[in-house]
C-alpha cells in the first residue's frame, strides 16, 4: 500500500528507518507500562512535553479513549502519521503549507499495519465534546453533528516505516488526475 508523509519538521531523508524511541534516559521520565515498547517523536512530543494549546488536550483526551475503550487500536502515540494522495492534498490545502515549509515521502506499507481514521473528527472545545470525536473517530463513525464536514483520512502506520522516495505536490496532483 502506497501512502505520504509530510515532513514539516524537516528531520527525514529518503531511507531513513523510524522507529518507536525506546530510550527516554534523557528525558529522565519513566514511560507508563502501556507503553513499554516506546513511543513515536509524535508520542514523544505530546507525552513528555507541558501542554502548550488545545492540541495537547485534544491529542490527550483522544488517547486515553483509546486506551479505556479501543486498547486493542493503535494509538496515536505510537504510529506514524500518513495520507493517501488525496488526503496530502486536502491537508497541505486545509493548512495553506507553502512548499518550502515541507517535503512529500511516500511510504510503503503492508495494509495489516495501517489504521484509516477521520482526521477531521480530531476536534473539540469542551471534555465532553472531545470524548464524543474520540469515539467516532476510534468506531471509525461519520461526523453525525456535521455532515457537510469534508473528511480527510489520516492513516496510522505501526512502526517502523522505512521513508521513500521524495515526491513533490505536482506529481501526487498527476497521479489523481
Amino acid at each position: 500500500m502506497k501512502l505520504y508523509h509530510i515532513d514539516r519538521s524537516g528531520h527525514m531523508k529518503s531511507g531513513d528507518t523510524i522507529s518507536l524511541v525506546k530510550d527516554f534516559s534523557t528525558n529522565k521520565m519513566k514511560v507508563k507500562e502501556y507503553y513499554k515498547n516506546g513511543l513515536s517523536s509524535h508520542g514523544l512530543w505530546y507525552y513528555t512535553s507541558d501542554a502548550r494549546d488545545k492540541n495537547f488536550f485534544l491529542d490527550a483526551i483522544f488517547e486515553y479513549e483509546r486506551l479505556l475503550h479501543y486498547p486493542k487500536k493503535l494509538s496515536r502515540y505510537q504510529a506514524f502519521f500518513c495520507f493517501d494522495a488525496h488526503g496530502v492534498i486536502e491537508f497541505i490545502n486545509m493548512k495553506y503549507l507553502e512548499d518550502i515549509f515541507y517535503k512529500i515521502y511516500e511510504i510503503e506499507v503492508d495494509e495489516k499495519r495501517v489504521e484509516k481514521h477521520n482526521m477531521s473528527l480530531v476536534r473539540g472545545w469542551s471534555h465532553q465534546s472531545i470524548i464524543k470525536y474520540a469515539r467516532m473517530y476510534w468506531e471509525d463513525l461519520p461526523d453525525a453533528y456535521d455532515k457537510e464536514a469534508k473528511v480527510i483520512y489520516e492513516y496510522l502506520v505501526k512502526l517502523p516505516v522505512i521513508i521513500g522516495k521524495e515526491v513533490s505536490l505536482k506529481e501526487i496532483k498527476k497521479q489523481i488526475n
